[in-house]
């Protein structure tokens, strides 16, 4: 069974505190409170993997719960579910592409917002004294969303340099 820091599978308060900080972080972006708890679970488990059982042992929480967390983060690309030799319960991991799943996460959401405020001011008269202000959000985000290609891109460049140096 995988523990944070190889400490037992109880966890102390600060690591508790950790979790529920990433939930709420979660809980902010839309997502269950939940699912945030069971990530930064993962991310922080000293084996990478886990399995239902440890998960609902480790939180406290039912078995049903963290079912569902589990399937709500596979399905959003930032946990996998695999086995291990000889043990018959599956084990969740996050995804080595986790990164890239959030980032693409964002770019739609960034570009779900800037038509939604085109449509919005397409119907704001142009008098209108949030229409300045409807144009200004419009135009920061179809910035935002045209700068978030070379943003991986570069990010891509700096984590290769630290990986080969």
């Amino acid at each position: 069974m995988g523990t944070m820091k190889g400490q037992s599978s109880k966890l102390n308060q600060d690591q508790l505190l950790y979790l529920e900080k990433m939930g709420i972080y979660f809980e902010r972006e839309g997502f269950p409170r939940m699912a945030g708890r069971i990530f930064a679970l993962l991310l922080t488990d000293p084996g990478g993997k886990l399995s239902a059982s440890d998960i609902v042992a480790k939180i406290h929480v039912s078995r049903g719960s963290v079912s569902t967390m589990t399937r709500f983060l596979i399905e959003r690309g930032l946990m996998e579910k695999t086995g291990s030799p000889g043990k018959r319960e599956d084990l969740f991991r996050l995804k080595p592409d986790a990164l890239s799943a959030m980032f693409a996460q964002r770019v739609s959401a960034v570009q779900e917002f800037r038509e939604l405020l085109q449509t919005g001011l397409r119907m704001t008269d142009p008098k209108s004294p949030n229409s300045r202000y409807m144009a200004e959000m419009a135009d920061f985000y179809n910035w935002m969303e045209s700068r978030m290609p070379e943003l991986w891109k570069e990010w891509e460049e700096n984590r290769n340099k630290k990986s080969s140096g």
